[in-house]
């Protein structure tokens, strides 16, 4: 339905009770319909009435009585400063969401990639100011709103990824259960995560910049010198301005527009019961669970290199790591993390499919050509170079072969071949077939600045409440990591672990459940030296099934 002509008031009232995915930004143009058309909840529209908007607005008949409509107010709201997950928080509880998973708006008010490792990592504190104009209020009377049958029948009935993906794609995550009809003039505030000014001095910057935007007095030149001095001080300046003139140069001209082209906003959302319940127990019994598998065999050669293979029992890998063990500390091995099931889209066949399981292959450098191996020289005194070809699967294994379908990592294997001094250190992997998908996106990924250690899930639930958080006691912002291993960081080490360390980067490079969409795979890899070290860089890729 072509929307472009209609007034803001239909509009809004037309997409109550639609579908919401909140990892997009709030605005109308994302909101999900039933593939019919219609709204995603049940509304009583046998008894409709007519509701005249406040303000002296224009009157709309045949509205449902399960819509209300009620008076706007004009808000300036100065948040404190806060850490990243605090006011991701905050800026969720506004609408009406639980948790500390970043939302679209969130990201789009901070210009924030939508990566949040990444995002908090590099963000220290954040902060905004501004004002929030409401014209008047739309919102559902039912709490919590009642889906419509045909929209709880496409629930899936068990955890299913690519179901709840294809779900989510066409309902989303939660239901827009409210709207203001305004504008918003917002100023906010990005501290670099190597900014080293204190919180208080951040506070101060941002009320004197807010004071000199919203005054009559703007001083365009004391903007800019504000904004040029925060540069240099690590902090990032957005404005947001949403309904109105966006154009306008000044506050007061900005408010003179509202009326006349306001914009939905400060959406109110909720997750329906049975979606949340569903979400709840599954996500946390099997979603995201991951197992670190190590060579387990000594090798009793002298080469100090484990030749024994790491596999997964044909289960997709999604993170590498080299490690240094045994007594010494001085055996390079590999560990390998991966899903501890094979999701059902990878297991299952197509009707009237001819295609036959194929067995897992295995590739590494020590297979290529001289000419097609590329030597790093390394200072360890137990090998000479290291091999830093690319890994990935042959091209020619899919010769021959029926469309749609990609080679996945379930294995990996160091190896040392040559005598001292002309020792090469080698990557090895097994590959094994996945019909009936492509690659959606391939991205190369290397360690991380920090290791990653968070939990992603959080309750969907809905609560309506705008409170405000503080920062009680300022200290240092600890980094967010995740990291499969059983110890925090790693296993306890013996003194001489850290004498061998130099030469070993044994950082975890894995994507897991908090990389955005947080379903990678591992599909390629090479040794690399940096800085001296022995380190890795992973392939990942999404997939689409068929």
């Amino acid at each position: 339905m072509d929307y472009s002509n209609k007034p803001i008031e239909l509009m809004a009232l037309d997409y109550l009770g639609l579908g919401f995915d909140v990892a997009s930004d709030f605005r109308l143009k994302f909101a999900k319909r039933c593939p019919d058309g219609g709204r995603l909840v049940e509304l009583n529209e046998s008894r409709k009435r007519d509701i005249v908007l406040p303000g002296g607005g224009a009157t709309i008949s045949g509205v449902s009585e399960d819509i209300r409509c009620d008076k706007g107010d004009r808000i300036r709201f100065k948040s404190d400063v806060l850490e990243f997950n605090k006011m991701s928080e905050l800026l969720n509880q506004k609408s009406s969401i639980q948790g500390k998973v970043p939302s679209g708006y969130f990201n789009a008010l901070f210009d924030l990639s939508g990566a949040w490792l990444n995002d908090v990592a590099e963000a220290k504190y954040l902060a905004f100011d501004g004002y929030f104009i409401s014209l008047y209020y739309l919102h559902l009377t039912a709490t919590p709103p009642v889906l419509q049958e045909r929209v709880k029948k496409s629930v899936p009935t068990y955890w299913n990824p690519l179901l709840l993906a294809r779900f989510i794609q066409t309902y989303g995550t939660h239901i827009i259960v409210g709207m203001a009809v305004g504008g918003q003039d917002l100023i906010c505030v990005k501290q670099k995560a190597s900014s080293t000014i204190s919180s208080a001095e951040l506070r101060g910057y941002l009320d004197d910049l807010g004071d000199s935007l919203f005054s009559d007095g703007r001083s365009p030149s004391l903007i800019e010198r504000k904004t040029r001095d925060g540069k240099q001080k690590g902090l990032t300046v957005i404005e947001c301005k949403r309904g109105g003139d966006v154009f306008s140069d000044s506050h007061s001209k900005w408010l003179q527009t509202v009326g006349s082209n306001p914009e939905a906003m400060l959406f109110k959302q909720a997750c329906s019961r049975r979606l949340a319940m569903f979400l709840r127990v599954s996500s946390s019994e099997t979603m995201g669970t991951f197992i670190l598998r190590a060579t387990s065999e000594a090798s009793k050669k002298k080469d100090y290199v484990p030749s024994a293979s790491v596999l997964s029992d044909d289960k997709p890998v999604t993170g590498l790591r080299l490690f240094l063990e045994g007594k010494k500390c001085n055996r390079l091995a590999m560990h390998v993390q991966h899903l501890s099931s094979l999701p059902d889209t990878m297991t299952e066949t197509p009707p009237n499919s001819t295609i036959s399981r194929r067995p897992p292959r295995w590739r590494g450098t020590d297979e290529y050509d001289s000419s097609a191996q590329f030597l790093e020289p390394i200072r360890w005194n137990r090998y000479s170079n290291v091999c830093s070809s690319v890994v990935e699967h042959d091209p020619n294994w899919l010769h021959g072969e029926p469309p749609g379908g990609v080679f996945i990592a379930t294995g990996a294997q160091l190896l040392s071949k040559g005598k001292w001094p002309k020792t090469i250190l080698h990557l090895r992997l097994l590959f094994t077939y996945i019909p009936n998908c492509t690659i959606h996106k391939a991205e190369w990924g290397g360690a991380p600045a920090v290791a990653h250690k968070s939990s992603l899930f959080t309750n969907l639930s809905s609560t309506f409440t705008f409170t405000q958080r503080s920062v009680a006691n300022e200290g240092k912002q600890l980094p967010t990591t995740l990291n499969s291993g059983v110890f925090p960081d790693s296993p306890p080490v013996p003194v001489r672990y850290m004498k061998l360390h130099k030469f070993v980067d044994t950082d975890e490079v894995v994507r897991g459940p908090h990389d955005s969409p947080g379903h990678w795979l591992v599909m390629g890899g090479r040794l690399v030296t940096d800085g001296g070290k022995i380190g890795l860089h992973v392939k990942f890729a999404l997939l689409d099934f068929a």
